[in-house]
């Protein structure tokens, strides 16, 4: 029992490492330097499970590469909107708001241009939840399966 104790203790050690690591490559991005502008490509509704939902699509080129991604508006630039409209009607407000070629500010992380931020160089706070979110994972996929073999050795002691 003590082995899984230590082999979760050196998991979690080898993880906040490892997070360190990616944070301290991804910290340079809150300054703002590497960044391009992106254009707006299209206003569609996305079908989902619960629902779906207007979305914008954009892209962006970094060292002659494309990238593309997409968001949900923030609801108060649809000043008058009300949730019983039409999807169509709701369509047609955001393909005046964001009409294809809207420029928009891409800031971006210079070892991976597929991750970026809109807008505004992101926080220190969304570059920790990117470089976190891996190793995070990771941890929780190795220390859960080592979880249960060390409480199956409990019982079984028992």
């Amino acid at each position: 029992m003590e082995v899984i104790s230590v082999i979760h203790s050196i998991m979690a050690v080898a993880m906040s490492l490892w997070t360190y690591s990616r944070y301290s490559r991804r910290c340079a991005t809150i300054y703002g330097d590497d960044f391009v502008f992106g254009h707006v490509n299209d206003v569609g509704y996305v079908t989902s499970e619960g629902g779906g939902s207007v979305i914008v699509s954009y892209e962006y080129s970094v060292a002659g590469k494309r990238y593309f991604g997409s968001f949900i508006p923030p609801w108060r630039h649809l000043i008058g909107f009300k949730s019983r409209r039409r999807v169509e009607e709701l369509e047609a407000t955001l393909r005046e708001q964001y009409p294809t070629g809207f420029e928009v500010n891409v800031f971006y992380f210079r070892g991976s241009p597929a991750e970026h931020w809109l807008y505004k160089p992101p926080t220190k706070w969304a570059v920790f939840q990117k470089a976190l979110w891996l190793p995070l994972l990771t941890l929780v996929l190795i220390c859960l399966p080592l979880g249960f073999v060390q409480l199956l050795i409990h019982l079984s002691t028992s």
